[in-house]
Order: C-alpha cells, then structure tokens, then sequence
C-alpha cells in the first residue's frame, strides 16, 4: 500500500523537515517472491492508487496554507 508513502507525505505537507543520517540505513530484503503475489495484487495497487490521489486532495485542505506538495 501507501501508508508509509502517506505518513511520510502528510509529515512533508505539515512542514517537518526530514535529515538524512550519515552511514544510517535499514535493509529490508522483502519476503515476498513475484510469484507470491495474489491474482488480485493489480486490482489492489490501482485501488491504493485512487485512494492516495484522494488523501493528496484532503492534505491541500487540511494544510490550506502550506506551499509542500507531494508527488
């Protein structure tokens, strides 16, 4: 989904600002193989996809005065 993308998103929209610590990182491999994935995993994405562009319309009316967007 887009939950992180979103939090991320609204902390952006809100005016937090972000930084970047120096030889600090997280990997995360994945536990799921292109094979895994449900039949329906097209269908879902293209679902969070409207979702998220709704989220973006409310984040211009919950911070009217913030010049942030998000991609």
């Amino acid at each position: 989904g887009f939950n992180r993308i979103s939090q991320v998103c609204e902390l952006h929209v809100a005016g937090y600002k972000f930084s970047v610590l120096n030889n600090a990182f997280v990997v995360h491999r994945g536990l799921k193989t292109p094979s895994s994935f449900h039949k329906d995993k097209d269908v879902d994405q293209e679902r969070n996809r409207v979702l998220f562009r709704q989220f973006k319309v409310e984040l211009k009316e919950k911070y009217p005065d913030s010049s942030r967007k998000c991609y």
